[in-house]
């Protein structure tokens, strides 16, 4: 009797769950995300992270488990469920509460407790409580031995929440779940970090074409259907390893919704359609989605850096953006091709100081044919550019009157409108800077583009600055591009997406 409740899957089991359509009590059997919940909690891993779409049932796991931790723990402890409302926070406990009538009588637990916030056992004081997100307060009063914060994207100062949360929780269970808020948030980047295997969150994704219900009878697919693939189709099938029912039924559902942008909000193939909705981006949809996103693993092994190596024949310009770095402020700096037009290489910091930034960003102008440089001169520019002086490098952007650049209202427009120009012939970038550009948006009663709160934006300034840059390069520069410039970017996007498809594994 005791593996009944020591083991997710058969503790589930014992519960019943209601169904969406009717809302009559079914037997809980876990869908394929719940399972891989279940998995990842009974593996050991304390940090979890999921990203999900609609109806893929995460909020339900994730309360199981914190259901089945409050019943079977014999010590008096507290088991937290957070959400960003009240009344969502205590509308969680209601299965619950629910779930208490459904064991068998001998597995049964007393309850001293069970109020509208919180559910209580009496024989260990063990119990699960419901918080929201908006607290100023917090769990900074309590320690539980595991959380759950749902719909963990739209808090209203996530960074602040889980810093909470994580000093209670302590080496305790900590799950986040939710759906994508905003490209370039404090969400978007801890599982864009978290899908490139940096920090210590385990990621629990499930696209459409992994759920087993999304798929058409082999019987209800025309016989003519195969020859009339689109393209992109034929695309999506090479990539994921599609049978033509999941496409079937993936035409079906995007007629339904009448948009195929609906479709990918809904129901994302991947990490980048869980980002696509954004209201007011300052760079427009139909540009941003044509371009290939390059994970770390797609990038290779410099740190995610480096997408192209240095070709002797071509010429680069770089964008450089300092911040206060040691923990502060990231630095950032974009290297572009001429001959291209590409970006070529990425990376950023937050561990330098400004003086440590130059003389990174002089090793990599060096590696990459001695690139024209062009970096923001005020604030912590200015130490930038001192220690940028002392390495005699000088290879610097300036502007007709032998000045460096200024970062001014005018000038960061400059640089945005001509990197909205670029977008339209750059066919790859890292996701970092992605979702930067994605996430930049016009805030009322502004006039420049800004990350919103708990983003950055320190990629995307330093992307736009060497775009910037490009536009002043020597004509001499431009005649000596690559002639095999197609072939070159050809070559990137067809290593990267091998990548990809190896990293993703078998669809089955």
């Amino acid at each position: 009797m005791a593996q009944l409740i020591e083991a997710l899957d058969p503790f589930a089991r014992m519960h019943r769950v209601q169904e969406k359509e009717t809302k009559r009590p079914v037997p809980f059997t876990p869908m394929p995300m719940q399972e891989r919940i279940f998995a990842a909690v009974e593996a050991g891993h304390n940090r979890i992270a999921i990203i999900k779409a609609r109806q893929t049932t995460a909020t339900t796991g994730a309360k199981m488990v914190m259901h089945n931790l409050a019943y079977k723990t014999p010590h008096e402890a507290m088991h937290a469920i957070i959400s960003m409302r009240d009344d969502s926070a205590t509308m969680l406990l209601d299965d619950s509460r629910r779930w208490l009538k459904d064991p068998p009588a001998l597995l049964r637990r007393p309850i001293k407790t069970q109020a509208r916030n919180r559910i209580v056992y009496e024989d260990t004081g063990a119990s699960l409580q419901a918080f929201t997100s908006r607290s100023t307060t917090g769990l900074r009063s309590f320690t539980p031995a595991a959380a759950v914060i749902s719909e963990a994207a739209f808090a209203p100062d996530l960074e602040e929440t889980l810093a909470q949360v994580d000093a209670a929780v302590g080496e305790g269970l900590l799950i986040i779940e939710s759906t994508a808020n905003a490209p370039g948030d404090f969400f978007s980047k801890l599982i864009t970090d978290a899908a490139s295997g940096q920090g210590e969150w385990h990621l629990i994704t499930m696209w459409w074409w992994e759920h087993p219900l999304y798929r058409d009878p082999d019987e209800n697919v025309p016989a003519d259907f195969e020859a009339s693939l689109s393209d992109e189709e034929r695309q999506l099938q090479s990539d994921y390893g599609l049978a033509l029912g999941q496409l079937h039924w993936r035409r079906r559902k995007i007629d339904a919704l009448s948009s195929q942008h609906k479709f990918r909000r809904e129901y994302p193939a991947c990490l980048d359609d869980c980002f696509l909705d954004r209201e007011g981006g300052y760079y427009d949809d139909e540009v941003m989605q044509d371009i290939t996103v390059l994970d770390h693993a797609a990038i290779g092994d410099n740190a995610g850096r480096e997408i192209e190596a240095p070709l002797p024949g071509d010429r680069y310009v770089m964008g450089v953006d300092v911040g206060g770095g040691v923990g502060g402020d990231y630095s950032a700096l974009a290297v572009v091709s001429v001959g291209t037009m590409q970006p070529v290489y990425v990376e950023r910091s937050n561990r330098v100081t400004p003086a440590q930034w130059a003389h990174r960003a002089v090793q990599v102008a060096s590696r990459y044919n001695q690139a024209l440089m062009l970096y923001e001169s005020n604030n912590h520019g200015h130490a930038f550019g001192l220690e940028l002086g002392y390495t005699r490098y000088t290879q610097q952007w300036r502007d007709p009157k032998g000045k460096p650049w200024v970062t001014t209202l005018p000038s960061k427009l400059d640089a945005f409108d001509t990197l909205r120009e670029a977008l339209k012939v750059i066919q790859m970038l890292d996701r970092v800077t992605w979702l930067e550009l994605r996430s930049l948006t016009i805030p009322s009663g502004k006039v420049a583009p800004e990350a919103p709160k708990g983003g950055h934006d320190d990629a995307a300034v330093a992307l736009a600055l060497a775009y910037r840059c490009l536009r002043d390069v020597p004509s001499s520069w431009r005649t000596a591009a690559v002639a095999s410039k197609g072939v070159r970017v050809d070559q990137l996007l067809t290593k990267a997406r091998a990548r990809r498809i190896r990293a993703a594994g078998l669809p089955f």
